[in-house]
């Protein structure tokens, strides 16, 4: 299952936090000659262990919370792990007891827009000073725009900030986004300058880099392209469990169906992720073997409803997925896109919901969601193949010969992997 959502977020490691904050680091975990995720958490545990006790001896100092803060979410980042959000949060909170400072709005805003709840993350931003950076403030609101839907609004603003003394973050951003509209030679030519203009040397980031990369090869149907950038990742960061599912991903697209089966048990083991014994239950059904598949399930099941608990609007796209894949939850797959559209109403939220309105026979009001936010701007080979199975559905034969033949113009592998059957 591919992480396409995964955002961009400022590395905060130890070293940044002592240069900030004038402190003496704690023991370094041992140097190895590659970079690796093993050494990479041990960093952010080291760096979050430090924080918080400089934060208890230093009270007064409303800046070292904000960077424990920030470090809960970048390990959540790196781990996947939820646990860390609700102890970032927590710690938010703890710090806006009688009143919320507006040096807090910033850190308010980013997490709330990294667990998807786009109007807490636009209220917290109308709380911030004038003293806060107006292009920090501008970045976040076109981040917003784009999950809002408002595309060219967000591609404005992207615009104006690389055209400013243009910082590495900002391609990244308008990259992703000329990706989604129809543009890969210019998302593939941002990213690229992105990576020039990155001049720290993050292991984590400089992996991300390469990862998006990748994944823009992948949605132009480049397979061996993709894996090649995904193993450029992996060199920059070793163990990331996030490029493996990725390189699994390409595999299986590839008919190495063992080898990604393998890797994905592997990535089980290490991550217990749902989205991952999904697509090892998915290879199990292939085989025949239902048994495990239904396991995988059930396991997969019990995460994301826990998940769906604690952080609905976070966990619903992911879950959706789930729920998508037997006409059996057609209901619950409909209630939670339908949810995540709401929060979210931009085009990855539509084609989830136009698959769950095909799942529920109602293909006219899928072909309808995504015709309109193709006319929006939004212009992906999915979205395009999707419309295609809609009208298909209705018996618009030319209609859907031709939406699915401008889904291959796109990516001529959207067959394998937009493949949706009703």
């Amino acid at each position: 299952m591919s992480a396409r959502l995964t955002r961009l977020s400022r590395w905060l490691g130890l070293v940044v936090c002592c240069l900030l904050l004038a402190c003496t680091p704690p023991p370094a975990p041992k140097v190895v000659d590659k970079p690796n995720y093993q050494g990479e958490l041990l960093k952010l545990d080291a760096a979050i262990k430090h924080g918080t006790a400089l934060a208890a001896q230093q009270q007064d100092d409303s800046l070292i919370p904000l960077e424990v803060v920030a470090l809960y979410q970048e390990r959540a980042r790196l781990t996947g792990d939820y646990e860390d959000y609700t102890k970032a949060e927590n710690l938010l909170a703890s710090l806006s007891k009688g009143g919320s400072p507006p040096t807090q709005c910033l850190a308010r805003a980013r997490l709330h827009f990294t667990l998807h709840r786009i109007k807490q993350a636009s209220a917290a931003l109308d709380g911030c000073s004038s003293n806060v950076e107006p292009s920090e403030i501008a970045s976040a609101r076109a981040d917003i725009a784009v999950y809002a839907g408002r595309y060219r609004e967000a591609e404005a603003i992207y615009r104006g900030l690389v055209n400013q003394p243009g910082i590495a973050p900002n391609f990244v951003r308008l990259g992703l986004l000329k990706k989604w509209l129809g543009a890969p030679g210019e998302a593939a030519a941002l990213l690229e300058a992105a990576e020039k203009r990155y001049h720290g040397n993050a292991p984590t980031m400089l992996a991300w880099l390469k990862l998006q990369r990748g994944l823009l090869a992948l949605e132009r149907g480049r397979l061996d392209e993709a894996l090649a950038m995904y193993r450029l990742a992996s060199d920059a960061l070793d163990g990331w469990w996030l490029i493996d599912e990725h390189i699994a991903e390409v595999l299986l697209l590839s008919g190495k169906t063992a080898e990604a089966k393998a890797l994905y048990e592997s990535i089980v083991a290490r991550t217990s992720n749902p989205e991952f014994m999904d697509a090892l239950a998915a290879i199990a059904r292939a085989e025949g073997d239902t048994e495990t598949a239904l396991k995988l399930r059930q396991k997969a099941r019990a995460v994301y409803e826990a998940r769906l608990i604690a952080f609905p609007e976070a966990a619903a796209g992911h879950a959706l997925e789930h729920y998508l894949q037997h006409k059996a939850d057609a209901n619950t797959a409909l209630a939670l896109a339908q949810k995540n559209y709401q929060t979210r109403p931009y085009g990855e939220a539509a084609l989830a919901l136009a698959k769950a309105w095909m799942r529920d026979s109602k293909p006219a009001r899928a072909s309808a969601l995504i015709e309109m936010h193709l006319g929006n701007g939004w212009d992906t080979a999915e979205a395009y193949w999707l419309l295609g199975v809609a009208l298909e559905t209705q018996k618009f034969s030319q209609r859907a010969g031709a939406a699915k033949a401008a889904a291959l113009q796109r990516n001529p592998a959207s067959e394998r992997m937009y493949g949706f059957v009703p």
